[in-house]
C-alpha cells in the first residue's frame, strides 16, 4: 500500500533547520511550554508515564528528549536504565544541567543520536518514547520503524504530541490561538521569530488520529491506540511489539 508522504513526513522543515531552531531556543524551551500549554503540559507528562506502569524497572529509551522533563517524569517508574537522545546538543546541554541538581546514581545515560538511525542494538528496550517530537521528524514512518526495531518482543512505544482538536468551535479557536498569539508570546519570551511560527504549522500538519494509528501499524505496531487529552490538544499513541 503506498503511504500518503505527507503522513509519513515532515514537509514543513528540513531536518538540519529544525536542530538549529532546537538549538537556538533551547534556553527557553521548558518556560514556553509552560506558559504556551497553561502547565498542561505536566500533566500530560505524568498521564503518559501512567500508562508505562507495566514496564517499571525495565530499559526506557527517550528519543527527541529535549530538555529531558519526559525522562524525569519516567523516573518515578524506577528503570533499570533510561538512555535520552537528541539530535539538538543545546537540549541535551539543558537537560545535563537540570540532571546535575539530582542525587548522584541517577540512571540516565544522554546520548547525541537521529532518530531516523539510532546507534542501538536491535530488540534492546523495555519502552521508546517520545514527547512532542515526532511531528518534527524528517521519515515518520522510518523513524517508528526504528523505535520497532530496538523494542524488546513485547515492549511498548509512547508518544505524546500536540494535535488538532477534532470537535468544530473548540478547534477554531485553537487555531487561532496557534497561528496568532503563540507565535507573539514565542517572539517576546524566547526571541526567536521563526520557531514559534513552525510550532503551530507543524502541529495543523500532523496526521488525524486515525490516520497516524495506521501509520504505527505500517510500522510494525500492534495494538494501537489513541488516548485524547485536554479536548484533543494533544494526543497519546501507544503501540506494542509482538
Amino acid at each position: 500500500m503506498t503511504q500518503n508522504p505527507d503522513l509519513v513526513n515532515s514537509p514543513i522543515e528540513s531536518a538540519p533547520a529544525i536542530r538549529r531552531m532546537f538549538n537556538t531556543i533551547a534556553p527557553t524551551y521548558d518556560r514556553l511550554n509552560h506558559l504556551l500549554s497553561l502547565g498542561r503540559d505536566i500533566r500530560w507528562r505524568k498521564k503518559a508515564i501512567a500508562l508505562l506502569r507495566d514496564k517499571q524497572g525495565g530499559r526506557f529509551l527517550d528519543l527527541a528528549c529535549g530538555s529531558g522533563d519526559l525522562s524525569l517524569e519516567a523516573l518515578s517508574l524506577h528503570p533499570s536504565r533510561i538512555v535520552a537522545t537528541d539530535f539538538a546538543e543545546n537540549m541535551l546541554d539543558v537537560f545535563r544541567r537540570k540532571l546535575s541538581g539530582l542525587s548522584p546514581g541517577i540512571p540516565v545515560d544522554l546520548v547525541a543520536a537521529d532518530v531516523h538511525a539510532l546507534p542501538f542494538p536491535s530488540s534492546d528496550f523495555d519502552v521508546a518514547m517520545v514527547a512532542f517530537g515526532i511531528r518534527n521528524f524528517a521519515d515518520r514512518l522510518g523513524s517508528l520503524r526504528e523505535m520497532h526495531r530496538v523494542l524488546k518482543p513485547g515492549g511498548k512505544v509512547l508518544i505524546l504530541e500536540l494535535t488538532t482538536p477534532a470537535a468544530p468551535l473548540i478547534r477554531q479557536g485553537y487555531l487561532l490561538y496557534g497561528r496568532f498569539f503563540l507565535p507573539m508570546i514565542g517572539r517576546l519570551v524566547s526571541g526567536h521569530s521563526g520557531a514559534y511560527n513552525y510550532l503551530p504549522e507543524s502541529i495543523e500538519q500532523f496526521p488525524e488520529n486515525d490516520q497516524f494509528l495506521r501509520l504505527m501499524t505500517s510500522a510494525g505496531f500492534s495494538s494501537v491506540r489513541a488516548i485524547s487529552l485536554s479536548f484533543g490538544t494533544a494526543t497519546i499513541f501507544l503501540g506494542s511489539k509482538a
